[in-house]
């Protein structure tokens, strides 16, 4: 698979709708022949420096194909934006040939590049490593953070997935992950990432199905936004609710302060205890692909909900929106 990034010059075009296969209005760059990767990570691109600055997985053959030298790589590729070259570099050989071992990324004070990512589910273990001064293509040596919990069976468990880092104007730097229960937790550092602790458990999801999902917005300052489901959309016909994190507490979208973040393992608060952005149901299942917040800082979510599924067996109808 290909990751490219398209540089649209126009929203327009008139006169016919006969596009050639693959049509594109604009300029296609390539960033990477073979990079795959999930959108529940953050940033998974950033631009500094006069650099665009992104994370993939490289994916050879089947899944648990260990023959290539480059099975399983997780990469960084850095573009150019004044001339236009594209450079490559290994973030981690061999990690793990799946999408969700993306990296995410962060730009630190000091002009170095903090990435953190993780295997998807088979282990309590969070990767982050650090860039060279302004040189997003040289990294030091990977350390590990392990999570609370227990040894479990892939994707079971306390086992962990995704990263979602965000520095506060405080300095504390965090990162939002599926971890304890298979929900959303988080870890924190006062250090600019020398060190971590464990945060605590956000939310829960339904107590059945795999996992609730939530895409993440910051405004900067010390305010992050967040977007849940009740679960994956194969097991439960997902709504979408809304709440943001300020001061250690969890606010609805009206600024009523709904509870405290938790800082242990366990947390009284449920998705559907936030406010609701889009009601689901067995025809309208939905699941979010980006939050994002608007020039005044207000949130705008965009989503998907799968279709015509209602009364039939998980794979014979409705159609996933991936």
């Amino acid at each position: 698979m290909r990751l490219t990034i398209a540089c649209l010059l126009a929203l327009c075009v008139a006169g016919t709708n006969d596009f050639p296969p693959n049509y594109v209005a604009g300029t296609v760059i390539e960033l990477n022949d073979n990079g795959a990767w999930s959108w529940f990570m953050d940033e998974r691109a950033i631009v500094d420096d006069g650099k665009l600055i992104v994370g993939s997985v490289r994916a050879i053959g089947d899944y648990r194909n260990d023959r290539d030298p480059d099975w399983g790589n997780v990469e960084v590729s850095v573009y150019d934006l004044a001339s236009g070259a594209t450079r490559h570099t290994v973030l981690h050989r061999h990690l793990q040939q799946d999408d969700h071992d993306n990296p995410a990324f962060l730009a630190l004070p000091d002009g170095r590049y903090l990435a953190m990512y993780t295997q998807h589910g088979v282990e309590r273990r969070i990767y982050y490593a650090f860039s060279e001064p302004h040189n997003p293509l040289k990294w030091g040596p990977a350390s590990t953070f392990d999570t609370p919990g227990s040894p479990a069976q892939p994707l079971r468990g306390n086992n962990v997935t995704y990263s979602n880092l965000f520095r506060l104007s405080s300095g504390r730097i965090l990162n939002f992950f599926r971890g304890v229960g298979l929900e959303p937790n988080y870890m924190y550092s006062d250090d600019t990432g020398r060190t971590w602790h464990y945060g605590g458990r956000v939310a829960h999801g339904t107590s059945s199905g795999y996992s609730p999902y939530l895409k993440y917005a910051f405004d900067g300052v010390s305010t992050i936004h967040l977007v849940m489901t009740e679960n994956h959309p194969r097991n439960y016909d997902n709504s979408l609710y809304h709440a943001f994190i300020r001061d250690g507490g969890i606010y609805l979208s009206d600024g009523t302060r709904r509870a405290k973040l938790s800082e242990t393992t366990d947390t009284d608060l449920n998705a559907w205890d936030l406010t609701k952005v889009f009601q689901g149901d067995p025809d309208n299942v939905a699941w979010m692909s980006d939050l994002e917040l608007d020039a005044q800082q207000r949130p705008y979510v965009v989503f998907s909900v799968q279709k015509d599924g209602r009364g039939l067996p998980r794979g014979q109808g409705g159609f996933d929106h991936r």
